[in-house]
């Protein structure tokens, strides 16, 4: 018995969503989904962790990290110091950064 396949499209079929992957200074790798339709929704997805090693490096701090955290540090109490620093606002800081980088489909004043 031979088997047989046909497909159709009824419709066109357009790409709904752009993903930029970066790798940031501060952040390590990240990366923003863009819808390409009303209303624009964005999602910026990044790993703490990783900005926490990035900034141990910074400061020649010498350290053994896990997947997603840390094992030991020369200074054991810094870790906790920088994950406690990282707030909306450096978050925030780096999705501006990147949406003024990055091609969009709105206008830059509607990013206020």
């Amino acid at each position: 018995m031979n088997g047989q396949f046909e497909f159709e499209r009824d419709k066109s079929v357009c790409v709904n969503h752009y993903s930029f992957y970066i790798d940031d200074e501060d952040f390590g790798p990240l990366f923003i989904k863009i819808c390409s339709g009303a209303p624009w929704s964005m999602k910026l997805c990044l790993n703490g962790h990783e900005w926490a090693k990035r900034q141990l490096e910074k400061k020649k701090m010498a350290y053994e990290a896990l997947d997603n955290g840390f094992l030991s540090c020369a200074e054991p109490e810094k870790p906790q110091q920088i994950c406690d620093s990282l707030g909306p606002e450096r978050i925030d800081r780096v999705f501006r950064k990147w949406l003024r980088r990055i091609p969009l489909p709105l206008d830059t004043t509607q990013l206020r």
